[in-house]
C-alpha cells in the first residue's frame, strides 16, 4: 500500500497515525509540509527508520521549502515522475 501523507508532524497526528496503523511493509510518501519529517536526526527520523517502511520524499517540496541536503539519506528522495511511478506500483493508496 501507498500512504501519502502532506501535513507536518508538527500541526497534525497523521503521520503518527500512519505509522501506528500501516502494515509493513507500505510505502510511505512525504510531501508538502509532511516532508520536514524526513530531516536527518530530526524528531521524526528514527520513528520512520525504524518503521519497516519505505520512505519517500517529494524532491519538488524539499526544495520548496530549502531543505536540500537536510534530507536523510536512508530516505528515497522522488520527482514528480518518482511519484507517478509509486501510484502506478501500488494499486491501493491512502492519503493522510
Amino acid at each position: 500500500m501507498l500512504h501519502t501523507l502532506y501535513t507536518s508532524p508538527y500541526s497534525s497526528s497523521s503521520l503518527k497515525l500512519c505509522l501506528d496503523y500501516a502494515q509493513a511493509p507500505s510505502a510511505i510518501l512525504l510531501a508538502e509540509d509532511a516532508v520536514v519529517a524526513a530531516i536527518e536526526q530530526g524528531e521524526w527520523f528514527l520513528p520512520l527508520l525504524s518503521s519497516n517502511h519505505r520512505i519517500y520524499v517529494l524532491q519538488e517540496d524539499v526544495q520548496a521549502r530549502g531543505l536540500e541536503g537536510k534530507i536523510a539519506s536512508e530516505f528515497e528522495v522522488v520527482d514528480i515522475k518518482g511519484f507517478v511511478c509509486l501510484t502506478e506500483q501500488h494499486v491501493t493508496q491512502m492519503k493522510w
